[in-house]
């Protein structure tokens, strides 16, 4: 899974208000326009246009599957969209506010995600560790109580853990980490955690302070070994061609 950096907002954006504001839920293009670029819980603030807002509410619906379109008409004047995470993923609702919490903000200690997702869900600082843990490995059996049950107007909603089980085997459809605890860097109190909504991100450059990352945004978006390895060739053919002028010039500087 790699997500654009404009994806990775929008989608963020559509759980966030789904949980938050119900009410103006599935979203219009102005509606998710609005929320992508508005200035306060946003780390980094951007300026998508509703064009770059249609790509990537495009490249969720068809590549990903993660959004749908709820086509103008039974009311509605307008085409409005809702995200899929709880079919696509089978994420429950404290794992989507932590992954949209995570995609709209950035890295984050696990406190910070904790109180900037009261609005959506009530979790104890213990509950959003463990969250966080199965986000990060896919193998982990997801929660019985959060397991979620489609009733009957199509949408997903809270099942009751004691009425259906989890059955033997049940996988979740999604492989890699959703999320990963990252190295404390120094002058941190406390290690953060991020997304990979974006990618896999080359973690030992990132603890060396040679990668930044900003959610949301195509300049940040991760670094994987591949990239960093051409990024290493291009500075060691550099460094050869400095040096090969530093011999001439030295050479040349001789001759007076």
């Amino acid at each position: 899974m790699e997500l654009s950096g404009g994806a990775v907002r929008v989608l963020g954006c559509l759980v966030e208000k789904q949980m938050t504001t119900p009410d103006v839920y599935p979203m219009s293009i102005n509606g998710i326009v609005t929320a992508a670029n508005q200035s306060t819980s946003r780390d980094p603030v951007l300026h998508l246009s509703e064009r770059e807002v249609h790509a990537a509410l495009d490249e969720l619906r068809t590549e990903h599957r993660m959004v749908r379109m709820i086509h103008a008409g039974a009311g509605s004047r307008v085409d409005k969209y809702r995200h899929a995470l709880d079919e696509r993923l089978m994420l429950s609702s404290p794992e989507q506010a932590v992954l949209a919490m995570l995609a709209l903000r950035g890295p984050q200690t696990v406190a910070e995600v904790k109180v900037r997702t009261e609005r959506m869900v009530d979790m104890e600082l213990e509950h959003v560790e463990r969250v966080v843990d199965r986000l990060s490995d896919p193998a982990r059996q997801a929660d019985p109580d959060e397991m979620r049950a489609r009733s009957g107007d199509g949408m997903m909603r809270p099942s009751n853990p004691l009425a259906a089980e989890i059955p033997d085997g049940f996988a979740r459809p999604w492989e890699g980490p959703l999320v990963i605890r990252l190295p404390r860097l120094p002058g941190q109190k406390e290690p953060r955690v991020m997304h990979l909504l974006g990618g896999s991100i080359y973690v030992d450059a990132f603890a060396a302070g040679n990668v930044r990352v900003d959610a949301g945004s195509e300049s940040g978006r991760s670094a994987t070994p591949d990239r960093l390895v051409a990024l290493e060739s291009a500075v060691a053919r550099l460094e050869a061609d400095l040096a090969a002028l530093t011999e001439r010039f030295e050479s040349f500087r001789q001759q007076f």
